[in-house]
């Protein structure tokens, strides 16, 4: 169902958006709202008495603030953790902003998992969120069209933010997640990059770069960095970080219930994944999630991130933990680079190492690496009686660390070593000078590839500590991050809870953007915030009552429909009646 409008063309570049409900706190109110392409703002009705330009007939939907998520690891084939070259990864992003605004998410924090610190200096500085640009030096500027803030007038120029709808989702600095977590609670994320001591603040800036963890007000690009509180120093370092406007959030970690409280008063606010890779509940010591049961007057401003996925955390769970404490309850996807990808086996790269990830249906999990399928070799191996030529057959899937080259010369190698030795078994049918020969053939071979010998007749490589153990401890099959969309998330606890569609929606609108401290501007829709925002329709389904209330057995539920979506005043999608959307032309202006 399309919405109707009727244009008056008086150049003001302000829009009515009519017969709508707007989520307005706690409460749905039918109500106006006007909003500006100009500024790219929501406008105050009573400041102005010019005639919109346009008027639009909502026809009684649901119309929400933008929806703002704050783990974002990658979407529709791309990981923010895979970095080639600077050009590429521009392009990337630009795809998945323009992707993911199609499904509701205006605004989002890109997620990097534990990586090394050549990957953060390499991909941090394109994450942050828009940076002032002068206006009269940029000749991509189309003067009087483009959206943009005012930051900084001098005599010459303007120093704004540039604001282009057509750029789809826009990235309010990055969420660095890791490399200071607990080993025994890594999940994914790659042992052999983590840290588990911080002696100073140098050591922050080595790991993500001296610029990248400045103020965001001075071209700093991160916003929040999850930590493990109970490693070395960790804490001391969390009041500079919140100096500089970075949210410091708990998570993969062991953190009993009084390192995590010592976190929160030296400035940590948030808590990252609850329930999922931190130590579990228990009844005498209940760690990270013991910070909701303190008095309300203690967790005020504490928040804390919920995947609704349905796999990360049980229906259950998700409720308890919101009635526990809703003021700070924000849904997050974790989403991975297979989200909006078909079922099959991806591969990425896990803290510089390539690793893979199977996605089927909804759930993502750590897979096995496929057994590679290795080229002839470059040169072929010698062979003096065809009765001891085929060595080929030997399995060589424990070669799949080594590159494509080298696996073909070791094959080779390791054939012409196995041929040799088996000569060397039957001297009794070669000449003396013959078996000799072969003798010091394979001797001088063996001396040649000393440690390798054993990789190539066949034996695995032997791994060292650090190996055996991320070997002993990751599982094949165990979760890997959501492929889920962040409204998916919001119907699922619509479904689970029976609460309003208001307080879900808080859950991905004017709570995080509250926790991120940036209530004035993003997730809600007073006059002043960015025009952002989200035309819900509704659908009714029924679910299973378990416990009878209803009678029936089953009661009836209602999912929200992304219709269309506004970034800074302008429309941008649209959904078609069966059920795809379009990117509205023109939405670049």
């Amino acid at each position: 169902m399309s919405s109707s409008s009727s244009p008056q063309g008086n150049g003001t570049n302000i829009t009515k958006l009519t017969n709508c409900r707007l989520v307005i706190n706690d409460s749905l109110v039918s109500s106006d709202l006007f909003i500006s392409s100009q500024t790219g703002k929501i406008l105050e009705p009573s400041s102005f008495t010019l005639v919109p330009d346009v008027t639009i007939d909502l026809q009684n939907r649901i119309l929400s603030p933008g929806l703002i998520d704050c783990q974002v690891n990658g979407a529709f084939g791309f990981n923010f953790s895979s970095f080639t070259s600077s050009a590429e990864y521009k392009e990337n992003i630009h795809t998945l902003n323009t992707k993911l605004i199609c499904t509701g998410v205006t605004s989002y924090l890109p997620t990097l998992t534990s990586q090394t610190p050549e990957l953060y200096h390499s991909v941090l500085p394109h994450l942050g969120p828009l940076d002032p640009t002068t206006i009269s030096e940029n000749p991509y500027y189309p003067r009087g069209s483009s959206i943009y803030e005012k930051t900084e007038r001098s005599r010459n120029c303007i120093r704004a933010v540039i604001r282009r709808p057509g750029n789809g989702s826009e990235s309010l600095g990055a969420h660095v997640e890791g490399p200071f977590l607990s080993p025994s609670q890594h999940g994914i994320h790659d042992l052999s990059v983590l840290r588990t001591t911080v002696s100073s603040w140098q050591d922050v800036e080595e790991v993500y770069g001296h610029a990248n963890v400045s103020s965001l007000r001075r071209g700093g690009k991160i916003k929040m960095i999850t930590l493990a509180p109970e490693l070395s120093s960790t804490v001391s370092i969390i009041p500079e970080l919140v100096e500089k406007g970075v949210v410091v959030s708990l998570g993969h970690t062991e953190a009993s219930l009084s390192e995590a409280s010592a976190a929160v008063r030296s400035g940590a606010k948030m808590i990252t994944h609850l329930f999922n890779a931190m130590k579990p509940l228990h009844h005498r010591d209940p760690g990270l999630f013991g910070l909701l049961g303190l008095p309300e007057d203690q967790k005020k401003e504490l928040f804390y991130g919920v995947i609704a996925d349905g796999i990360h955390v049980h229906s259950t769970i998700v409720s308890l933990a919101y009635n526990l404490h809703p003021q700070g309850f924000v849904l997050v996807t974790d989403a991975m680079h297979l989200s909006g990808m078909p079922d099959g086996k991806y591969e990425w790269v896990n803290g510089g190492r390539k690793e893979w990830i199977e996605k089927k249906g909804s759930q993502l999990c750590i897979a096995e690496p496929p057994s590679p399928s290795l080229p002839p070799p470059s040169h072929p191996a010698p062979s003096r009686r065809s009765s001891t030529s085929s060595t080929s057959s030997t399995d060589s899937s424990h070669l799949a660390y080594l590159d494509r080259e080298t696996r073909a010369e070791v094959e080779a190698e390791r054939a012409a070593i196995k041929e040799i030795t088996q000569m060397e078994k039957k001297d009794s049918i070669l000449s003396p000078g013959c078996a000799a020969m072969c003798k010091a053939k394979a001797a001088s071979l063996k001396a040649k590839y000393g440690r390798r010998e054993k990789e190539m007749m066949g034996e695995p490589k032997k791994k060292g500590r650090q190996e055996e153990k991320e070997t002993k401890e990751k599982k094949w099959g165990g979760i890997a991050g959501s492929s889920a969309t962040l409204l998916e998330c919001v119907n699922n606890l619509l479904l689970w809870t029976g609460m309003s569609i208001p307080k879900a929606l808080a859950s991905v609108t004017s709570t995080p953007a509250e926790m991120l401290g940036l209530e004035s501007v993003k997730g809600s829709l007073q006059p002043g915030a960015d025009a952002d925002l989200v035309v819900f329709g509704e659908v009714d389904v029924e679910v299973e009552d378990l416990l009878g209330g209803s009678g029936s057995g089953k009661t009836k539920r209602k999912q929200l429909v992304v219709e269309e979506v506004w970034k800074f005043g302008v429309r941008v999608f649209v959904r078609e009646g069966n059920g795809d959307g379009t990117a509205v032309a023109g939405a670049s202006a």
